[in-house]
């Protein structure tokens, strides 16, 4: 199963807002705020964000638009991924864990050693992907009311991209 991941352009915009709008309810229910949307300006949603630092990134398959995810080159060895989605209609035929690793290899490939991202301790879906794709360390632990907006309990993960066999 081949996925390409692109910087995504404005072209991509119609059929990435889709994928947002889609994902809006399942983020409004889970973790109590708006996913980010792609191609907007991460700034607002995360005052200070170095910008040069920061990509929104396309996932295709056969052609086909099928996400897209925030990530930030946070460290000259760490990239943080800020939002990953896949469409409805893509899922639950590993199109997810393809996605992951296509990422992972990029960065593996460009010298980065670790991944990390946080995820809602209320999204059992989102828990049991991240461990599936190797999100196995426990970096750190964020309650309310500290840094983001949130229902509840987030769980920061981190994935070794060093010991991947990508």
């Amino acid at each position: 199963m081949t996925i390409t991941v692109s910087l995504s352009v404005a072209a991509e915009a119609s059929a990435l807002h889709a994928i947002y709008q889609e994902a809006r309810p399942y983020f409004q229910q889970i973790e109590g705020r708006d996913p980010l949307a792609p191609l907007g300006d991460i700034q607002t949603r995360i005052p200070g964000i170095p910008v040069d630092r920061t990509f929104c990134l396309t996932f295709y398959h056969d052609k086909q638009i099928i996400g897209y995810a925030w990530i930030f080159a946070e460290t000259a060895t760490n990239i943080y991924l800020l939002h990953f989605y896949i469409s409805q209609a893509n899922r639950r035929q590993g199109l997810g864990s393809a996605s992951i690793h296509a990422i992972c290899q990029q960065y593996q490939q460009q010298g980065y050693q670790t991944m990390r991202l946080m995820v809602s301790a209320t999204n059992y879906l989102g828990l049991k992907f991240w461990v599936a794709v190797g999100f196995t360390h426990l970096c750190y632990v964020e309650a309310p009311p500290e840094n983001t907006p949130t229902k509840g309990i987030e769980l920061e993960l981190q994935l070794d991209l060093t010991t991947l066999d990508v």
